[in-house]
Parts: C-alpha cells; structure tokens; sequence
C-alpha cells in the first residue's frame, strides 16, 4: 500500500506517456465512441459503462478500506433493487452485492493478518460455534438423497456464505463504540430515507419506470394491488420486505428515545419514527404490524424496573386501543391494521394454517428435509419434480423444516435462542448506560426479525440481512467496549444517534 501514497516531490512513474498528445487524442476517442454507442444503440449501455466504472471503485475501496466499504456496501444494499427497476434488470445487482461483501471480508483477512492477528480469536464465542455447527450441517445436505440438484444447493451454501461473511466483517470492523454507533446511525438515515420516499409513492405515485415493474408482471400486480390502491415498497425489492425493515428499524428508534437523554436527539427519532410508520402502513405489510408490539415486549421485560418503560408501554398499549376501537373505519390502512389482528377472520392465515398442518407428516418422516432450495419457487427452479417445488413456505422456519428438516430446524432456532442469550446476558453485565442501551436496542431489533420470521421469510433479504447479521456481531464484539482501552469506568454515558 505504500507505493499508492508517493511523495509530492517524487516524479510519477509514467506520468510522461500521461501528458502525451496520444494520450489525449485516446481518452478522447473513447469518450466520443461511448457517446456514439449510448446515443445510437442503447442509453442503458451508458448506465451499464458508468456502473462498471463506479463498481471498480467502490471494489477497490472495499479491499483496501474494510471500515468505508462495509458501510458502501451496505448502503448499494438499500438501492440495489432501486438500480435493477430503474435500468430494466440490466444491471445485475445482486450479484454486486455479493461481490462487494466477499471483497470487503477478503479485505478485512488481509489486514488482520498483516497486522498479525489471529483469525480464530474471532471464533471464540456461542454464536460463531452455532454458525460453524450450522455450515457442517449444509455440508451434509449436499449428500441428502431426497434432493435432485446440486445446483440448488449450491446456491443455498453461497447465499449462508455471504450471511457469514457480513457477519465477520462486522466482528472485522467494530472495534469501538464510535464503530457501532456509526454504522447504526447509518442504518437509521437510510431506513428513514427508505420510509420518506415510500411515503413520496403514497402521496404522488409511482414513477413511470415503478409503474411498468409493478404491471409488468400480472402475478405481481395481483399481489401489490389491495384494497384498490398499490402496496407501495420504496426502494426494496417488494412491500413485505419494506414493512418488515421499518417496523424493526421503529422498535430499535423507539428504544433509542427511551436510553437517550438529549432532546434535539429525541425530537430527531420521533420525526424518523412518524415517517417510517407512515410508510410500513403503505406497505400493507400486516406482519410488521405484529413486529412492533412483539419486539417492544422483549425490551419491556428487559428493563420492567424503569418507572419510564412502565409509562411508555401504558402509552403504548392504550395507543393501541384507540387504533384499534376508535371512530374511524373510512381509511383503507387503518382498516388494513386492524384487520391484522384479527387471526380468525384472517383467510390467508388460514390458510397457511392448513398448509402447515398438511405437510407436516413430511417433516416428520424426513429428520433432514427435502434437500435445500426444494420448496417454493427454488424448488420449481432447482428440482422441478420434488414433492416440495411449489409448495409456499409463507413461513422462514417452515421452510426451514422443509427443505433442512427438523433436525435444521432445531439447529436454528438454537442459533437464535443463544444469540439473544448472550445479548440479554451482555445487558445486564454491562457497566455503562451507553453500552445497556446498544445491547437492550439491539436485542429489540433482533427479537422483531425473528418473530417476522414466523409469517414470511423475513431473515436474509437484503438489506435487512446487514442489521440483523451485523447486529450478531455487535452483541458478540460489546463486551469488549467496556475494558480500560475502550471506557472510563467513571464515565456513565447515553447512546447518540
């Protein structure tokens, strides 16, 4: 890297052929050629140009600046689906993302090995040994007789590596307080963001270009068109993966204003809030409804001895009420939100209810599932044929139980239990106010995916999946923030946002 940063005084090595006529005349040629070809052929090419150029870039950032290209990556993760509608799918996105995750995690080895680091430090803890247990465990899936391809499982593996690897980048990179803290006040700006231009969907419509994506496909339309208006999805791949990332990102705003003592902060995160509910309500995502509650619950029961959590969850619950029983029944989303609630009249619960209860002597008669991507629209893709293509796992750890059995099941749900152990652990062994307030926000945050999880494959769609397993490696790093290196023992901070 030192040959990158070259004194001033010290002449450049080819900056003659540089400051040559030819050189100019060919930088010049191609300028005017890419003109051609964008203004004659296809303006997309120009979008697919300027792409590669910015890609290789921010690639380069990410490989020699792991702290900056986590952050990028995370943020491309947010716009990526914005990217792919807006050029017509021409740019593959998803595939960026995963390059740029694996750069950044090839980056971050790379350093910590110059500087000499053992790699295994990093392993020492629950939930690494849960994702290693996990690993092994698709190791042996690849010899499950019940599934036809290999290609399916392939698959399956690169998208859990990926998952690992933002997780070990965030064990990588926050290295301090300030490290998380940043990264979360990131997060925050870019889910209000995501909430502000869904609520501009709302208000004015869709643009032309969302509009022909959203009718392009008549499966699709049926989908998003309820109730006589479009579920909006701002800047996600779909409504239910828009819901369900602001009703998490409200909870953990919602804990940082009950930890935080500064108003100028508090007035910041009330705005965020109202706007990150207004546009989980035009997402018509009924599952995050049930996310707010449900996550708020855990942090009620972390901290039932502060007389403010008792004031703010009779607040809470008598807010419910009047949403739920007041005299207004003309607005569609309202509607919409108490009609959530209401299990029994609920006919797509229903009949996911039915599903689940019909497959489940499949489960039973096969400890190891199906195969991985066998169910669902994985399955017709990978293994047309399986008694599981097709079939809807509506519900994260159904399809768990499907496609890894129940013996992946259990595995899982180990994963999630020991992780929120150890952030509830990590909580009431902390010192510092600034510290409990990450771990109880965290956890909270946490807590709203894996009950998400339930009613819709909620874990491991991006961005989402750069909170959550991010999230497993700040719980695992905080309790390193509180040793005479990272804290004054005399100094009993609030979280900032």
């Amino acid at each position: 890297m030192r040959q990158l940063f070259i004194s001033r005084t010290a002449p450049l090595r080819g900056s003659g052929v540089l400051d040559a006529p030819l050189a100019f005349v060919a930088v010049l040629i191609v300028a005017v050629g890419i003109s051609l070809v964008v203004g004659y052929k296809d303006y997309r090419i120009g979008m697919i140009i300027a792409a590669g150029l910015i890609g290789l870039m921010i690639t380069l950032i990410c490989l020699f600046n792991t702290r900056l290209g986590f952050l990028i990556t995370t943020v491309v993760g947010f716009f990526m689906f914005y990217i792919k509608r807006m050029s017509d799918d021409a740019i593959p996105m998803g595939v960026a993302v995963d390059v740029l995750t694996a750069v950044t995690f090839i980056g971050a080895y790379y350093r910590k090995t110059i500087h000499k680091q053992r790699i295994w430090q990093y392993m020492k803890n629950p939930i690494s040994y849960m994702y290693i247990m996990y690993l092994g465990f698709l190791l042996i899936e690849l010899f499950n007789p019940s599934m036809y391809s290999v290609s399916g499982w392939i698959f399956t593996v690169r998208k859990f590596i990926n998952f690992v690897m933002i997780y070990f980048v965030g064990l990588f990179t926050f290295n301090s307080v300030k490290d998380v803290k940043d990264y979360l006040r990131l997060w925050l700006f870019l889910s209000v963001l995501c909430g502000a231009y869904g609520c501009f969907q709302e208000w004015f419509g869709l643009l032309g270009f969302e509009e022909n994506w959203v009718i392009s496909d008549p499966v699709r339309y049926r989908l998003y068109f309820q109730g006589g208006e479009i579920r909006k999805f701002s800047f996600l791949s779909d409504p239910t993966a828009y819901g369900i990332l602001m009703a998490c990102s409200i909870v953990f705003a919602i804990v940082l204003i009950m930890t935080t003592h500064k108003a100028k902060q508090r007035t910041w995160l009330i705005v965020g809030i109202i706007i990150m509910c207004l546009g989980m309500a035009y997402s018509g995502t009924r599952t995050a409804y049930f996310m707010i509650p449900g996550g708020l619950a855990i942090y009620f029961l972390m901290t039932i001895t502060n007389r403010k959590t008792l004031l703010f969850m009779a607040g809470f619950f008598m807010f419910m009420v009047v949403l739920m029983f007041g005299p207004f029944s003309g607005n569609n989303t309202v509607n919409r939100i108490r009609t959530s609630f209401h299990l029994k009249d609920d006919e797509s619960m229903n009949v996911r209810d039915e599903n689940r209860h019909r497959i489940q002597p499949y489960i039973w008669r096969h400890p190891i599932g199906g195969g991985v991507a066998t169910s669902g629209v994985l399955g017709i893709q990978y293994n047309p044929g399986h008694p599981l293509a097709g079939f809807p796992p509506d519900s994260g750890y159904l399809r768990t139980a499907l496609e890894t059995g129940w013996i992946g099941l259990i595995i899982t749900m180990t994963l999630f239990f020991v992780t929120l152990l150890v952030g509830v652990k990590g909580y009431y062994r902390a010192r510092t106010g600034e510290v409990k307030a990450l771990y109880v926000a965290i956890v909270t945050g946490l807590y709203a995916y894996i009950i998400a999880h339930y009613a819709q494959v909620a874990i491991g769609q991006i961005p989402g999946a750069f909170f959550f397993y991010s999230a497993m490696a700040i719980i695992v790093k905080m309790k390193d923030f509180e040793t005479p290196s990272h804290t004054n023992s005399d100094q009993v901070k609030t979280i900032t946002t």
